[in-house]
């Protein structure tokens, strides 16, 4: 089964949501032979697609934040060479 989907997390896959759910009220046995597979596999589908994205997304921000620390260490340390240096 899914967990609860965030709308604004899962934008693209809402409809297909919905449609899960609403076979499977529509179906209360069926569901259980396969009749709300396709729906749900499309869902499963749609959410990996989704979580790439937003892992390439934090990935690129992680990165900038990365480099942005690296520039303060390395300023850091570059201050702490001269303070050495001049005693």
């Amino acid at each position: 089964m899914h967990p609860a989907l965030a709308d604004h997390l899962n934008p693209g896959c809402v409809d297909l949501a919905e449609r899960l759910m609403s076979c499977h009220t529509e179906n209360r046995w069926a569901k259980f032979f396969g009749k709300c597979n396709a729906l749900s596999e499309a869902l499963n589908r749609c959410l990996d697609g989704e979580f790439e994205v937003r892992r390439k997304e934090q990935l690129v921000e992680a990165r900038k934040r990365k480099a942005r620390i690296k520039a303060i260490w390395d300023e850091t340390k570059a201050d702490d060479e001269e303070h050495i240096a001049f005693e």
